[in-house]
């Protein structure tokens, strides 16, 4: 019975010891920004912040005293904030009177603001169906048969992908992810924005061009370019 009891004790403190060093998440912060790391303990005389680890895997130790104001230790540091990712802060305490580890974790992002779960696959779904839109009015645009329907539908193309651009922008620049993913993304955001911004100006000039043949046609300023001159009822001439 007596070693029954001391293996579930063991047992016991085992599972306490696995539950004390958990990781705890304490938020988001905002990129390059300074923050206070922050750890309370009650009966605590001192407590230490040993080391950071980075979203890249670097680990660093700095053994830095929290300063002590009522039951809050407090370190202020502006370099824990200089990627995008997960850090992981270290640390140790006297828990009453016993040194302690503690661990915990915080995101960083560009805004300072969580990515809500799912949200990347909702933004690029919006990506798809805005630029849908767009390939949707550039070809009405080529089927209209009147002028100004022709412009209409090629302007409202050109503003519907004037949106697809800027919010794939936006959502690279907000994403929770490695910075030099983060830079590559943006880099092909800006080459894809290019060509396609080059290859629609191209387009919209060839479409105004035939909408501006189209009214002079339509208004008699200019014949269509299937037009024969000697087509027409023939003249016969009476003697």
């Amino acid at each position: 019975m007596v070693n029954r009891f001391g293996m579930y004790l063991v047992i016991s403190l085992l599972f306490i010891s696995l539950v004390s060093a958990t990781q705890t998440n304490i938020g988001t912060k905002q990129l390059d920004d300074c923050i206070d790391l922050i750890q309370t303990c009650a009966d605590c005389s001192y407590v230490n912040f040993t080391s950071y680890t980075m979203p890249n895997g670097t680990r660093t130790v700095i053994e830095k005293i929290g300063i002590k104001d009522a039951v809050s230790f407090t370190y202020n540091n502006c370099n824990l904030t200089s990627q995008l990712g997960t850090w992981i802060i270290d640390g140790h305490g006297d828990v009453g009177g016993t040194d302690t580890i503690f661990s915990y974790t915080y995101d960083v992002t560009t805004t300072g603001n969580p990515t809500p779960d799912g949200m990347p696959m909702f933004q690029m779904g919006v990506l798809i169906i805005i630029f849908g839109i767009s390939c949707f009015m550039l070809y009405l645009s080529f089927n209209m048969k009147q002028p100004f329907f022709k412009i209409f539908f090629l302007i409202l193309s050109f503003i519907f992908l004037m949106s697809t651009i800027l919010s794939a922008y936006m959502i690279s620049a907000d994403g929770n992810v490695a910075s030099a993913t983060n830079t590559t993304t943006l880099a092909l955001v800006y080459v894809l924005g290019a060509i396609l911004f080059i290859v629609f100006i191209y387009v919209m000039i060839q479409q105004t061009v035939s909408a501006l043949d189209m009214f002079k046609i339509n208004k008699g300023l200019k014949m269509s370019p299937g037009y024969n001159v000697g087509e027409g009822s023939s003249v016969v001439k009476k003697y």
